[in-house]
């Protein structure tokens, strides 16, 4: 089913609930109601292009049903507390869409991955918007505070065994995923000797697994390409406990027979989340000049991530050329090159991104996430010499 044909399909169910006061916005591949409010096609649509043609009515009525409801969400911080829980979402999570009135309220839980809040209701889950707390008359830190008090009351101890796989399937209302932000909760699934791993490729799924090297090596490749192959992805890279129980990435404990597999991971998470957001910034600078309300900044070209192989293991890097202005992504390390074409282009140097920071006095241009740094003038000599000596004391 093309495009067009899902979303006329969508606005006859639609009427057929008696909504007859929205507006298709081609151009965003969305619907919008006379109240302003925003409802975007792109991911129910990629679903139901690989179900059958039964399962793809009874997700279109249940988006339908999604929509209609959307208007439950209560006024009155007493109604809505309860109903609160916290999720995690890719950091580009919403650049693409519309949220009425506001920016969905968000916080770094991990790199590249975000806490947002939703009010669970009947048939669909609306995330929390700054408007939202305002009208509340709360501050976001209660919000966020609130729901992963609500997510503690419902999580429940588990344990593992050696070699073992535990799969957690949600349904639309386990919130499996979340059990990340829960104190401890991924601690309890320490055992003989293992640190407890966990996977959360997609918006459904939550894998826990010993880390077994192994065992590890299977469950990364897994998880890799069910990440590659979801509608709503989330993560590739694995999480768990450091010596003070915090949830942290797999490649920041330490040496370990899996940490090559998990900074490829880490690396593949990096590249995805800026790829998607050069991808926006590029078309926002292109058709308006300017990249608001992200951030208020002249243009600029939006430097790509690209993944690498390094003695050291894989690695992000960026590209800062002579003669163009730019928005850099944070990457592990910066090629400086010279040349008009692509046949004359020279490499000068690659630096550690910290010490192109540093040297270069870059400050991380704010509203931007993930991060990106204005780089509008080429080192001059002297600082060119200085990049150079640090490119060989890293062994670039």
């Amino acid at each position: 089913m093309e495009r067009e044909q899902f979303a006329q399909a969508v606005f006859w169910k639609l009427v057929a609930h008696g909504v007859t006061d929205v507006e298709y916005l081609a151009d965003k591949f969305s619907f919008r109601r006379s109240d302003g409010w925003v409802s975007y096609l792109g991911n129910v649509y990629q679903e139901c292009c690989r179900v059958s043609d039964q399962e793809r009515e009874a997700r279109i009525a249940q988006f339908v049903a999604s929509m209609i409801s959307t208007h439950s969400v209560p006024r009155h911080w007493a109604a809505a507390s309860p109903l609160l829980r916290p999720v995690l979402r890719p950091v580009t999570r919403g650049m693409g869409e519309s949220i009425p009135n506001a920016q969905m309220l968000a916080r770094p839980a991990f790199p590249f991955v975000d806490e947002a809040v939703v009010v669970d209701m009947p048939f669909n889950r609306a995330f929390v918007s700054s408007d939202m707390a305002r009208e509340w008359d709360v501050e976001p830190a209660l919000v966020f505070d609130t729901a992963r008090a609500n997510l503690n009351r419902l999580t429940q101890e588990g344990r593992l065994r050696d070699r073992e796989i535990i799969q957690f399937r949600d349904t639309g209302d386990s919130y499996f995923g979340s059990c990340l932000l829960v104190p401890g909760w991924l601690a309890g699934y320490s055992t003989g000797g293992h640190r407890p791993v966990a996977f959360i490729p997609d918006n459904d799924t939550l894998l826990v697994v010993p880390d077994d090297p192994a065992l590890l090596e299977q469950v990364f490749e897994m998880v890799e390409q069910q990440y590659i192959d979801a509608v709503r992805p989330i993560s590739p890279q694995g999480y768990t406990i450091d010596e003070a129980g915090r949830v942290v990435p797999f490649d920041q404990i330490g040496a370990h027979p899996a940490r090559p597999l998990a900074l490829r991971a880490r690396c593949g998470l990096a590249v995805t989340e800026y790829a998607i957001q050069t991808r926006i910034l590029t078309d926002k600078f292109d058709s308006d000049l300017d990249i608001l309300p992200w951030s208020d900044v002249d243009p600029a070209y939006v430097a790509a991530v690209k993944f690498e192989t390094s003695p050291e293991g894989p690695i992000t890097t960026t590209v800062w050329g002579e003669g163009v202005e730019y928005l850099l992504p944070q990457t592990d390390y910066v090629h400086f090159v010279r040349g008009d074409t692509v046949e004359d282009i020279e490499l000068i140097c690659t630096v550690p991104f910290d010490v192109v920071v540093e040297l270069m006095g870059l400050i991380p241009l704010p509203g931007l996430s993930p991060t990106r740094f204005e780089a509008r003038h080429w080192p001059d000599e002297t600082t060119l010499n200085r990049l150079r000596n640090a490119s060989k004391q890293a062994g670039q």
